[in-house]
C-alpha cells in the first residue's frame, strides 16, 4: 500500500481586514429588529427610517410602467443614459449657475453609492477625510473603506450642529484630503448659512481641499433662502463633488437614482470603478428619473414638504415638553435630534437607569415598543434621531410612548 498522503489542514474562512474595520448600519440593524417585532405581532412605531411616506408620483410611475411595456430593459452605459446625464446637467445649471457637460455626471444606484465611488476614485490610503459630527452613519465607514482616515470634528447645539472655519483650520494637516459637507444635514436638519458656507470655502481654498458636498435633501427645506456652497463659491467647482438623487424629493427611495457631478477626470474615474461593480442603475428605473427632471412636480413637491413641516413644528413641541429633552427646530429634510442627557443616569420606570442612548433607544423600543436611532451612531452621543416622514397619528402615539417611558 502507498503511504497515506498527509492531509492539509482546512482552507478556514477569513474575512478580510477591511471588512472588519467597518460597522454595520445602525439605522439598518435597528429597522431589522423592528421588522421582526412587528411580524410577531408586536406594535412597533417606528421612527427610524429615512424615506418620505408619500408615494412616488403617478406621472413617474407612470414612466417607469411605460420603459417596461417599451423594452427599456437592457443595460446601459455604466455611468447611466446620455439623456438622463444630460437631464441632470441641466438641473445643476438651475441650481449652482454653472454649466456641466453630461460627461461630468454619472448615474449611481443612490446617493449612497455615488459617495462610494467618490471616496473610491479620490483617496487613498494615509490620506485624511475630516467628517462633522453628527453625521450619516456612513461616511465614516465609506471612508475606512477607501483605506482613508477620518478625521471627525465634534460640532454642539449651541453652534446648531455646525462645524466652523476655525474648528476646520485645527483639525487640518498635510493630509487633509477631503471636507464631507452635508447641508440640509441628516441627522439634524440643520443648514448652513452663506455666510457660513463663504467661511469654509475660505479655508478649502487656502488648504487647498477637496468638498464633497451631499445636497440630497436640498428640496425638503423650511428656509426661503437655502445656499449651496458652489452658488456661494464658484470658483471651487474644480475642487467640488456634488452628490445628489431623487430619493428625498420625489420619493423614490426604492428605485435607487442617485448621482454625482464634479470634475471630468474624477467621474471617468468613479465611472471606470462602476463598470468593474454595478455598472449602472436599473434601466427603468433611468427612464423614471428622466421624466421626473422632464416634468415639473414642483406643486407635488411643495405638498409633501407642507406636510412635513407640519409634523416638524408638532414633533420639537412637543419633545420639548418632556422633561430632560432639548430640541431644536431644523429647517430642512426630515429628522429632529434632541438631546437626551437631561434623561441620561435618571431613575425610569421599573428601576431602570440608562447611561447612554444607545441604552435609552434599547430601553424605549423594548418598553414601549418605539424605535429611534442613538446619537452614538451618528458621532454624538447624548442625542437621538427620529424621523417624522410618517403620519401625524403615527407621530403623536409614537412622542406618547416616549413621554411615558420616560416619565
Amino acid at each position: 500500500m502507498s503511504e497515506a498522503v498527509a492531509a492539509k489542514p482546512a482552507n478556514t474562512l477569513r474575512l478580510s481586514q477591511r471588512c472588519m474595520s467597518v460597522s454595520p448600519s445602525a439605522s439598518m440593524s435597528i429597522e431589522a429588529r423592528i421588522a421582526e417585532m412587528r411580524a410577531a405581532g408586536e406594535p412597533v412605531i417606528s421612527f427610524g427610517v429615512g424615506e418620505p411616506d408619500f408615494p412616488t408620483p403617478e406621472i413617474i410611475k407612470e414612466a417607469g410602467h411605460e420603459a417596461i411595456n417599451n423594452n427599456q430593459t437592457k443595460y446601459t452605459p455604466a455611468g447611466g443614459t446620455i439623456p438622463l446625464r444630460k437631464a441632470i446637467a441641466a438641473q445643476l445649471k438651475q441650481d449652482t449657475g454653472l454649466d456641466y457637460a453630461y460627461t461630468q455626471v454619472t448615474v449611481t444606484n443612490g446617493a449612497k453609492e455615488a459617495l462610494y465611488l467618490a471616496f473610491q476614485a479620490l483617496c487613498d490610503k494615509g490620506d485624511e477625510v475630516i467628517v462633522p459630527a453628527p453625521y450619516w452613519v456612513s461616511y465614516l465607514e465609506q471612508v475606512k473603506l477607501a483605506e482613508a482616515t477620518p478625521v471627525v470634528i465634534e460640532t454642539t447645539s449651541e453652534a446648531g450642529f455646525k462645524v466652523t472655519p476655525a474648528q476646520l483650520e485645527a483639525a487640518t494637516t498635510p493630509k487633509t484630503r477631503m471636507l464631507v459637507l452635508n447641508s440640509p444635514s441628516n441627522p439634524t436638519g440643520m443648514v448652513y448659512t452663506r455666510a457660513e458656507l463663504e467661511g469654509i470655502a475660505n479655508w478649502a481654498r487656502s488648504n487647498n481641499v477637496l468638498i464633497m458636498t451631499d445636497e440630497i435633501y436640498d428640496r425638503v427645506l423650511y428656509v426661503e433662502d437655502y445656499a449651496r456652497l458652489l452658488r456661494v463659491a464658484p470658483d471651487l467647482v474644480d475642487r467640488t463633488i456634488v452628490i445628489n438623487g431623487l430619493s428625498k424629493t420625489y420619493s423614490m427611495t426604492g428605485w435607487r437614482v442617485g448621482y454625482a457631478a464634479g470634475p471630468e477626470a474624477a467621474i471617468k474615474a468613479m465611472i471606470k470603478i462602476q463598470g468593474h461593480s454595478t455598472s449602472h442603475p436599473s434601466s427603468v428605473s433611468q427612464y423614471a428619473a428622466l421624466k421626473a427632471y422632464n416634468t415639473d412636480l414642483n406643486d407635488e413637491i411643495a405638498r409633501m414638504v407642507a406636510a412635513f413641516k407640519e409634523r416638524r413644528d408638532w414633533i420639537v413641541a412637543a419633545l420639548n415638553e418632556i422633561p430632560g429633552v432639548r430640541c431644536l427646530t431644523p429647517e430642512g429634510a426630515f429628522y429632529v435630534f434632541p438631546d437626551f442627557t437631561g434623561v441620561l443616569g435618571r431613575e425610569l420606570r421599573g428601576g431602570k437607569v440608562c447611561n447612554t442612548t444607545a441604552e435609552l433607544a434599547s430601553y424605549i423600543l423594548d418598553e414601549v415598543k418605539v424605535g429611534i436611532i442613538h446619537g452614538e451612531a451618528f458621532g454624538t452621543p447624548g442625542c437621538a434621531r427620529l424621523s417624522y416622514a410618517l403620519s401625524l397619528d403615527k407621530i403623536k402615539e409614537g412622542i406618547g410612548r416616549i413621554k411615558e417611558a420616560l416619565s
